[in-house]
């Protein structure tokens, strides 16, 4: 019987065990699925392409399409905010396009600037490919700024009367999960370097 009694513990102890494995395994797979990215705010006006938004000011307006980079590094929105930005000038001035222009504002009025390209750094870390299981690695690092991002940038410079031009922003990744921010956008005329509007676009951070 005391034989009996030993082995019953025995294997509680092993099923609570392999419960609490388990557990402690599932919430690990919950917790990585977790994915924080940028959207559209529910106020916002949105632009046709999924995850966009649109804004205009004194005959300049953009549109931002959220959580669309979709390059090398794979993982750059776990470490960046990259927001594609396309601006079309119908102002009657040529527009200046400078970094330090753009910036994500939080509720609380914490700025989140745009970085420029080239002043990025660190690594991204992807998860290796099941075809690579050979290795004892699970990650690659990968170097900061990527051709990719070089290539793929908003360029500084000016778009002319009429002008168009397209490419990602880099922003400093918000904290928090579902805090309300605001894409920020200062107008300024490359003539006279003058403020001449603003374009406010309202954003959100969601998990998904």
């Amino acid at each position: 019987m005391k034989n009996f009694l030993i082995s019953v513990d025995s294997m509680v102890t092993r099923w609570i065990g392999s419960a609490l494995l388990l557990a402690l395994i599932f919430s690990t797979v919950a917790c990585a699925a977790k994915h924080v990215v940028l959207v559209p705010a529910t106020n916002a006006i949105l632009a046709p392409q999924p995850n966009s938004a649109q804004g205009s000011s004194q005959g300049v307006s953009v549109q931002l399409r959220a959580n669309a980079w979709d390059d090398d590094p794979r993982t750059l929105d776990k470490d960046l905010a990259p927001v594609e930005i396309t601006i079309q000038n119908d102002s009657g001035r040529p527009l200046a396009i400078r970094y330090e222009d753009f910036a994500l504002i939080a509720a609380d009025d914490r700025r989140y600037s745009d970085i420029p390209p080239y002043q990025i750094g660190g690594d991204s870390y992807e998860h290796l490919q099941p075809y690579w299981a050979y290795s004892d690695a699970h990650y690659s690092a990968v170097r900061l700024p990527t051709k990719a991002m070089l290539q793929d940038a908003m360029s500084e410079g000016v778009v002319a009367d009429h002008g168009r031009v397209t490419g990602f922003l880099y922003f400093t990744k918000p904290t928090g999960q579902s805090q309300q921010l605001a894409f920020h956008a200062t107008l300024v005329d490359m003539r006279t370097g003058t403020k001449f509007g603003e374009i406010v676009v309202p954003l959100a951070m969601k998990v998904f």
